[in-house]
């Protein structure tokens, strides 16, 4: 690994891939045309706009290749699931609220994603050469460290809560620590897969190690921490590969469809209003069986209210079309008030014992827009997203001005770093980005802070793990 970098991409490389891609996503809109629950109307019309625009970056993406990390392309591509799809199917939070709503919602999101694009693709930005750049923090790479990296990810995500809890004081720096190993070492390794740099035993290993996180991080019938570790292994090894892992992914998405549709009977049965049921390590056979077999022959609930719907679906059109349909004839906008607690959260806790809790911004939309009461906040934190954000503090203004800032943000960032070595500060933070563009249905203030707790773990784990190689030597 000493030599590991992304291979330059041929033209057989991007056509090949741009193919795949186009293939993918003629098939997925001619699906989505000749079996769309609603006729061919102005909402159909709308949501077909915003499949295109969130596949668009993606497409272009894969025909150039011009950097190496596409991760506004990523951050676009969920909007497909997020708004896109659930649209197009009339998913069952999202057909609570009239068609005129329904609408509404999804022109903030073309207007969002058109802005995002034209911003991005408008701004310039040249290779940056400062030693942040270009200088890379690990000289010589050993797979046999990041292997030895992946387990101990692993065992701690094995004793941490399981058989160990440490310390008020101590968790949080170790959970920061451990978060950096974890996340470096899997998109490392993974990368290294793809390459072709790996023997049958060192993959096996990596697919026991991430399964074991998915299967004890998801344990608490929340899916987001599991699914995250798994997809950065999927993007890491595409990044090393340049080709879709398609047998991986038909065995992987199954039983993550299977987990996400039963996990609503399971919190149904293990969740109280004071208790998130977590199993212990004996328990988790039959817990993941009882979990399959609902996901597999889930119950229809009929008699849901709105309210709950809301709360129990992951798609975030439902959570925009509320906002839209509150805001402002009944609840006047929040003018940047959630954006002002985002400061706060850069401050370490050591110095403002009292500072709000992580994801202050959530619970202030959710309390604000009656989806939860203060002291249900302490139990369940409610996916709200980017966008209704924007919308409850600024309306279709705030949907744009998102737009133009991640379009600007991420242009600048994937420019700068066109040069930057994988094992950069630079790389090191991109991979970091990569993850992190999956977690739409975060607040600003919650993304920012976690992103930036993310970056300090990374950074201090390879600083480290320089020093250490030197003492070594």
């Amino acid at each position: 690994m000493e030599n590991l970098t992304f291979p330059p991409a041929d033209e057989r490389m991007r056509l090949r891939l741009f193919q795949q891609a186009l293939i993918a996503a003629v098939a997925m809109v001619g699906a989505l045309w000749w079996t769309a629950g609603n006729a061919h109307d102005w909402t159909f019309y709308l949501g077909m706009t915003i499949c295109l625009l969130a596949l668009l970056p993606t497409l272009v993406w894969t025909r150039t290749m011009g950097h190496n990390y596409p991760i506004f392309e990523i951050f676009i591509a969920t909007n497909l699931t997020s708004y896109g799809l659930p649209l197009l199917t009339e998913h069952d939070a999202v057909v609570l609220f009239n068609e005129r709503v329904r609408q509404d919602a999804a022109l903030v999101v073309v207007a969002f994603l058109a802005a995002a694009s034209i911003a991005y693709y408008a701004t310039p930005g040249y290779p940056r050469t400062t030693p942040f750049w270009t200088k890379q923090v690990l000289e010589r790479p050993n797979k046999q460290w990041m292997l030895r990296g992946l387990i101990l990810s692993t065992l701690y995500t094995l004793i941490v809560p399981y058989l160990y809890a440490p310390p008020s004081g101590v968790e949080g720096i170790l959970r920061a620590v451990f978060f950096g190993i974890g996340t470096s070492c899997t998109f490392v390794i993974s990368m290294a897969w793809g390459l072709g740099r790996l023997r049958s035993g060192e993959k096996a290993l990596i697919v026991v190690c991430l399964a074991l996180q998915f299967v004890l991080l998801s344990a608490s019938l929340i899916l987001r921490a599991g699914t995250s570790i798994v997809l950065l292994g999927f993007v890491g090894y595409f990044f090393g590969s340049r080709r879709i892992p398609y047998i991986a992914l038909a065995v992987a998405l199954p039983i993550l469809a299977a987990l996400n549709i039963g996990k609503y009977d399971l919190r149904k049965t293990y969740w109280t209003p004071e208790l998130q049921y977590q199993p212990s390590l004996n328990e988790l056979p039959a817990f993941y069986a009882e979990w399959f077999r609902a996901g597999l022959r889930p119950k229809v609930q009929t008699d849901t209210k709105a309210g709950k719907l809301l709360l129990e679906r992951n798609s975030l059109l439902q959570i925009l079309c509320l906002v839209i349909d509150r805001t402002p004839d009944f609840q006047p906008y929040l003018y940047g008030q959630t954006y002002k607690q985002i400061p706060g959260q850069f401050v370490p806790r050591l110095f403002w014992p009292e500072k709000p809790r992580g994801h202050i911004s959530t619970y202030t939309l959710s309390i604000y827009y009656g989806l939860q009461s203060e002291e249900a906040t302490h139990e369940t934190t409610i996916a709200f997203g980017f966008l209704p954000e924007a919308y409850a503090n600024f309306g279709i203004w705030g949907a744009l001005g998102l737009g133009v800032v991640f379009g600007v943000c991420f242009r600048k960032i994937t420019r700068w770093s066109v040069r930057s070595p994988i094992f950069s500060y630079a790389g090191l933070m991109l991979i970091l980005l990569s993850a992190w563009s999956f977690q739409t249905e975060l607040t600003l203030s919650g993304w920012l802070a976690s992103l930036f707790q993310g970056s300090v773990s990374i950074f201090a784990f390879a600083f480290v793990f320089r020093r250490f190689q030197e003492v070594s030597e």
